[in-house]
């Protein structure tokens, strides 16, 4: 489990750190900005998929819960994203119009956030189904 723990840690902190200063970098060599806090939105995709990675595979060490791994992933999709929602709910939502510079400081995180995740989920599955 520390060994899964360190993984997870230093694989989303790698990307966060890669991901915030390259954004960072494009937006000025482009003199552009948002009108959100970079920084919160990548941590929060970060730590929430840390949570969530650490969640199931605290999960797997029970086998009447083994099965039932993928269906325990399904929801936190959705969690994740009313979290998202509520705490980001006055800097991004309540933004009139988003542009397009905007739109993809947010997508881009959140697919490469959300892909390193799967990538750790079906692992901790396809070891449980063995």
């Amino acid at each position: 489990m520390i060994k899964s723990l360190t993984v997870y840690m230093l694989s989303f902190s790698i990307v966060f750190i890669i991901v915030h200063f390259l954004q960072e970098f494009i937006l000025n060599q482009l003199n552009s900005s948002v009108r959100f806090s970079l920084w919160d939105t990548n941590l929060f995709f970060a730590i929430a998929s840390i949570v969530i990675c650490l969640h199931l595979k605290f999960f797997s060490f029970f086998k009447k819960l083994q099965p039932q791994l993928g269906f325990i992933y399904l929801p936190t999709l959705f969690i994740k994203g009313i979290l998202f929602f509520i705490m980001f709910k006055s800097p991004i939502f309540g933004l009139v119009d988003l542009t397009t510079t905007e739109r993809l400081n947010l997508l881009i995180p959140l697919l490469l956030f959300l892909g390193l995740e799967v990538f750790f989920v079906v692992k901790i599955i396809t070891k449980n189904e063995v």
